[in-house]
């Protein structure tokens, strides 16, 4: 019997032959979003076999520091979970001549399904529930980082934002992401140097939500290789630099039907949204946008960044064409209506990030939730809207409180997560910081 994997896996064959392919990538995210790999040669992956892999990335720290949590505990063996590939995703790897890149869903050996940590299969849930009804979320990533040389300085010092000249000077590094970006079938809409000194901000086509997400993890990984091959380093880290612009990842969203209407361009009411649909699914975006502060801002470094009057939201706002609210609302564009929410930082997990957007949109389209009011003039000037964690220890004591957080991600997530966060947390703690040296050491 044919099946659909032989089907695909035929596909991918040709693919590979056409595109001189030896070394297939199959990749997959640990909880931070960093993506981990196996590479397998083109004959073995056309097997179809997959691969074993110990549980640990579900509950290391960025380094692969491993501490017991509640998922598992070193005395336990960390157990393999497996990697399946989902062969809708293969491409040709534009980043390295003779490679193809796919991505993988984490199962339980046993009983073949989702472990409970998986991200990727969050978001396939969260659609799912969307495709039941009709509606296939659209979104768009834009996320900044920061070129740094090979001692990690500032790739130059002063801020050339929308920079002609400055673009033209970075053409050899950021076209050659492009280049890469479309050769591995990721479609860019623009590119600017940004804000802060070195710091370059590319936005991805806008496209299905699973897509997108996957998209978001290649581009980052992409990002860094082409940089290196010119000898420079790259960072998407919050708030590298002190009193400098840090690096966000904004997400635009819509819903579209099977057609590829964007329904968020049906104007059905009276108002500042014109939409129904959009307005609710805004109500429940921020209504639970404190619930999500962790997954938005999930390093410690993160909450340096949030500031007022940085661009990065410090309250539960939203407006309309306003940069500094945390949802931007998009609403004269017809087909091109959407929500840009402006929460997350460039070091999250896009997975978790777009599954807690859509989760939260679709409580607000099946609940009647409140819209609070729109933002017309200067938010920080006004202390009506409710502010958002200052540290991650809110942030944590939030994101482990909320009946939402475990609808959206399931109880286990929500438990390892905050465990993983406290880890952190007493890592840092414990750590004597360049500023407590130079604060104290000589003076007391």
């Amino acid at each position: 019997m044919v099946t659909q994997a032989t089907q695909h896996l035929d596909d991918i064959a040709k693919i590979c032959e056409a595109n001189a392919i030896h070394t297939v990538e199959l990749v997959f995210v640990d909880t931070w979003g960093i993506p981990r790999a196996k590479r397998l040669p083109v004959r073995q992956f056309l097997k179809g076999a997959g691969f074993a892999v110990a549980i640990a990335p579900l509950m290391w720290n960025p380094r692969c520091g491993i501490e017991d949590t509640s998922l598992a505990t070193v005395g336990d063996g960390l157990p393999d979970i497996h990697a399946t590939a989902d062969y809708d995703s293969f491409r040709v790897a534009g980043w390295e001549e003779g490679l193809g890149t796919v991505m993988c869903d984490l199962t339980d050996l046993h009983t073949h399904e989702a472990v409970p940590m998986a991200s990727r299969a969050m978001l396939k849930r969260q659609l799912a529930n969307f495709a039941s009804e009709g509606m296939y979320p659209q979104l768009a990533t834009e996320l900044e980082f920061h070129l740094a040389t090979a001692n990690w300085e500032p790739l130059y010092n002063e801020i050339f934002c929308y920079s002609s000249d400055k673009a033209t000077e970075l053409e050899p590094i950021i076209g050659g992401i492009r280049h890469a970006l479309l050769r591995t079938g990721i479609e860019v809409e623009a590119s600017n140097s940004e804000y802060g000194p070195g710091q370059v901000e590319i936005n991805l086509v806008y496209g299905p939500a699973l897509k997108m997400a996957d998209d978001t993890v290649l581009f980052k990984h992409i990002v860094r290789q082409v940089a290196r091959q010119h000898g420079l380093n790259v960072t998407f880290m919050a708030k590298p630099y002190m009193n400098e612009a840090g690096n966000g990842m904004h997400v635009h969203q819509s819903l579209a039907n099977a057609e590829g209407t964007n329904l968020f361009g049906i104007e059905d009411i009276e108002g500042p949204i014109p939409s129904s649909l959009m307005k609710r699914y805004l109500a429940g975006v921020l209504a639970h946008h404190k619930d999500l502060q962790l997954i938005a801002t999930p390093t410690i470094n993160g909450y340096k960044r949030l500031a007022d009057y940085s661009f990065s939201p410090t309250q539960v706002t939203w407006g309309l064409d306003h940069r500094l609210v945390g949802v931007r609302s998009i609403v004269e564009g017809g087909a091109a209506n959407r929500l840009e929410v402006r929460w997350a930082a460039a070091d999250s997990n896009p997975y978790l990030v777009l599954t807690g957007c859509l989760a939260a949109g679709w409580h607000g389209l099946h609940e009647d939730l409140p819209l609070i009011d729109m933002v017309i003039s200067d938010p920080h000037a006004d202390d009506r809207w409710e502010r958002l964690p200052g540290t991650i220890g809110e942030a944590v004591a939030n994101f482990e409180a909320a009946s939402f957080n475990r609808e959206a991600f399931g109880d286990m997530f929500v438990t390892v997560f905050s465990e993983m966060q406290r880890l952190e947390i007493a890592s840092f703690q414990a750590h004597v910081t360049d500023w407590e040296l130079a604060r104290y050491r000589d003076v007391i």
